[in-house]
């Protein structure tokens, strides 16, 4: 409904309650509220989420952990999704790549069509990824991570996806980290601006 806030599902991946992801989330979660939209803010550490796929979830594509269900019925109609997370050997944490296996699944993010086609069942409109290293960013035609999230997204029918990369934080200053906070906020306003039609959640 136009006008109405914005569900944003926003996911952050980092075991200490100290690091400077945790403040990169919450800066983006601020400014996501400040746009006037509904933010899920998910601490998937601090909410004990379990990374490991059970069989019964390969099988029949559902779980009988809650908190699985619950993210995937969240993630069903969100209307948009911020991820932040650091680069760990040019991949994701793993209980960030656990709740990728368990709750971005068939059936809730995409289904298999009877001719063999993939077809993305997801109503999110725009997807921010924002990520941490202690190595100079790549090229991005040649970065792991970019076919990572695309391998991911792209078959859920995820196509706008935006990517910021924060890059030595490890001999960053006080003053280059407060700065990547503005940066921050400032693309999460640029991506989700107030009453965004295009990341309106879906009804179904």
């Amino acid at each position: 409904m136009k006008g109405s806030p914005v569900n944003i599902s926003l996911l952050l991946a980092h075991p200490n309650p100290e690091s400077f992801n945790h403040a990169l989330a919450e800066a983006a979660a601020a400014a996501l509220r400040g746009a006037g939209h509904e933010v899920a803010f998910h601490d998937l550490q601090a909410e004990g989420f379990d990374p490991v796929m059970t069989a019964r979830e390969v099988r029949e594509h559902r779980s009988d952990d809650p908190l699985v269900e619950r993210h995937c019925d969240e993630l069903r109609h969100a209307g948009g999704l911020v991820v932040v997370h650091p680069v760990w050997f040019d991949q994701p944490p793993a209980i960030l790549k656990g709740w990728i296996d368990r709750v971005v699944r068939q059936e809730t993010a995409f289904r298999r069509t009877p001719d063999g086609r993939v077809e993305g069942l997801l109503g999110v409109g725009r997807a921010l990824l924002i990520h941490t290293a202690n190595m100079r960013p790549r090229d991005e035609a040649s970065d792991p991570l970019v076919t990572f999230w695309r391998t991911v997204l792209d078959p859920c029918g995820v196509t706008d996806v935006r990517r910021t990369l924060l890059a030595p934080v490890v001999t960053s200053t006080h003053e280059q980290r407060a700065a990547w906070l503005r940066e921050v906020a400032e693309q999460v306003a640029a991506a989700f601006p107030a009453a965004d039609p295009g990341a309106a959640p879906r009804e179904d």
